[in-house]
């Protein structure tokens, strides 16, 4: 059980949370500067979503335990620690090849752009006989140690996703970087047992035609957002504010005196 630490009198994270599964949380920003990190995501220490912020918090030993990695999309916030922690699997020469999973488009971008032997290495090519990463387009519901995962399309500028991750007792949904969406709130009010939502927050009000010219939301979007959702009291765990805005951002949430709200801290853990 994961009961949040935030101050209660802000109205945020002020609910008990039971989730179904153990999520760490590695970088949670929309940027970088000291004391921000950019998103991943470490679930039940073998599956990362997001690759912002893996070699920088996990040691050598834990980078060696991940079995499959989940990529939302290919902008470099969120792909960033994949170079380094290919470099580090490699020369530690102790891994297991490890399945990347994700839309075909987003894979393209980080074959061709990324993994293409001028900015990195081809990580997905060497060494030959046993590459270190298995590039994996997701065409179906995957499976693995007891979760099924399923990919939704959301409204980024590039191809994007979001991915709803459940095992026997319930699902919990990370929204990757969107703007204002259908989509993904239609699957998310199908899921009976949905336990938490993952949303994120880029920008003040203020800036709510950037938001909406980069497709992420502004706090007044998110208020549009929620009211997609019919599961009116579950929490909302907000991520990927951006670092120079973070402390105004902050305090627009909390004038919504919306209690399922939660500003997620990086190296934080929530559990079963």
């Amino acid at each position: 059980m994961y009961k949040p630490t935030f101050d209660c009198k802000t109205g945020l994270g002020c609910s008990t949370l039971i989730l179904t599964m153990n999520i760490r949380v590695l970088g949670c920003h929309g940027g970088q500067l000291p004391h921000f990190s950019t998103v991943s995501f470490l679930i039940n220490d073998h599956l990362i979503l997001d690759g912002g912020s893996i070699t920088s918090v996990l040691s050598i030993e834990e980078q060696q335990g991940i079995g499959q990695i989940l990529i939302t999309h290919s902008h470099m916030d969120h792909i960033k620690d994949l170079c380094f922690l290919a470099e580090n699997l490699y020369l530690s020469g102790s891994y297991k090849t490890i399945p990347l999973y994700s839309a075909e488009a987003i894979l393209t971008d980080l074959i061709r752009h990324v993994f293409n032997g001028i900015i990195w290495p081809k990580f997905h090519q060497m060494p030959k006989s046993k590459p270190i990463y298995a590039f994996r387009s997701i065409k179906k519901t995957l499976k693995f140690q007891g979760l099924t995962i399923q990919s939704i399309p959301v409204n980024h500028s590039h191809t994007a996703m979001a991915y709803l991750i459940s095992d026997r007792k319930g699902a919990v949904l990370f929204s990757g970087d969107t703007g204002p969406t259908s989509d993904l709130w239609k699957t998310a009010n199908r899921i009976k047992k949905l336990k938490a939502i993952f949303l994120e927050l880029s920008f003040p009000a203020a800036l709510t035609d950037l938001a909406y010219q980069t497709r992420h939301l502004s706090v007044p979007n998110l208020v549009r957002e929620l009211s997609k959702i019919k599961h009116k009291n579950i929490p909302v765990y907000l991520h990927h504010l951006k670092p120079i805005y973070y402390d105004k951002i902050r305090a627009e949430v909390m004038a919504l005196g919306l209690k399922q709200l939660h500003i997620l801290k990086p190296k934080t853990t929530l559990t079963i």
